[in-house]
């Protein structure tokens, strides 16, 4: 396991909040949601080292903990790695049971829950009650590159951090910036109609261009998210960012991304663009602003 800040490239805002929160009162739920899941599965290894760390400069990376989490060998970080496959109830139900189990080492044990979107719907309701009540020693930490994957009970007992993309447009196509601001201002205002119309200035992009500016969407989203604690990667697109960011939650921000990068992944098929584009702007529209249900007549 990776156990020093620079083994997570780039991310300065983010490790400044998880620096801060670290010489304070750290949450006990934490979810990392990164596009790469790597990235968030090293700044897990991170925090993990620095809840442990008995020396000083969390981590230290010279204390006994600290060497024992570098060759994967201490007993109170718990990492849950199912790989590809998913984890089921039955591996929920043992951190359970291994959380009511005092700490070993020190007064700290430490779950690490990777890729938490492969746990099924049973083995998420199973933990529910751990992660909203832990035990005072216990700390949980879910990794995840598709936090929409994980249900909204989950997302909503954990503080969320969101790590940057690997490659995050600093100077994005002046041709993708128009419609991607039209298309954040109309979101933000709940405009069904101004955002198909937006959208539709993707239309006549190629499959790499439109991947791209599905790209600039995720990047933007991820700035709303982070408006109030970070600079945003899209300077040109600040003012829209800041908009959204007062007019839509994080979990549908977090589900925002999951669309755009959905969309990129279709277009790998060659989807219409002119389907892609009303699904843009269609899939938005039930995110962030869903029909309400239909009165019953009495």
């Amino acid at each position: 396991m990776r156990i020093a800040w620079d083994a997570l490239p780039g991310n300065t805002s983010a490790k400044t909040s998880l620096r801060a929160a670290l010489n304070s009162r750290f949450p006990q739920t934490v979810l990392l949601a990164a596009p790469d899941e790597e990235d968030a599965f090293t700044c897990a290894g991170i925090l993990s080292a620095a809840l442990l760390c008995t020396g000083g400069g969390a981590p230290c990376g010279r204390c006994p903990s600290c060497r024992k989490l570098t060759d994967d060998a201490h007993p109170d970080c718990i990492v849950i790695d199912e790989g590809e496959g998913e984890i089921k109830v039955e591996t929920a139900r043992r951190i359970r049971a291994q959380a009511a189990i005092l700490p070993n080492d020190g007064d700290r044990k430490v779950f690490v829950i990777r890729r938490a979107d492969r746990m099924n719907d049973s083995a998420q309701n199973a933990l529910l009650k751990s992660l909203e009540e832990p035990p005072r020693y216990a700390f949980f930490i879910l990794t995840t590159a598709q936090p929409g994957a994980l249900l909204q009970t989950i997302r909503s007992r954990c503080t969320i951090y969101q790590l940057e993309p690997p490659d995050a447009p600093d100077a994005p196509d002046e041709a993708l910036l128009a419609p991607a601001a039209a298309f954040l201002r109309a979101l933000a205002r709940g405009d069904e109609y101004g955002m198909l119309c937006a959208a539709n200035g993707f239309v006549k992009l190629n499959k790499t261009g439109f991947q791209q500016a599905m790209a600039l969407l995720e990047t933007a989203f991820r700035d709303a998210m982070l408006a109030s604690v970070a600079r945003p990667l899209l300077p040109a697109l600040a003012d829209e960012t800041r908009a959204l960011a007062g007019a839509v939650t994080t979990d549908k921000l977090l589900a925002l991304c999951d669309h755009a990068a959905l969309l990129a992944r279709r277009a790998d098929v060659n989807t219409g663009a002119a389907i892609q584009c009303a699904a843009l702007a269609a899939g938005a529209q039930t995110i962030c602003h869903p029909p309400r249900p239909a009165r019953r007549r009495p």
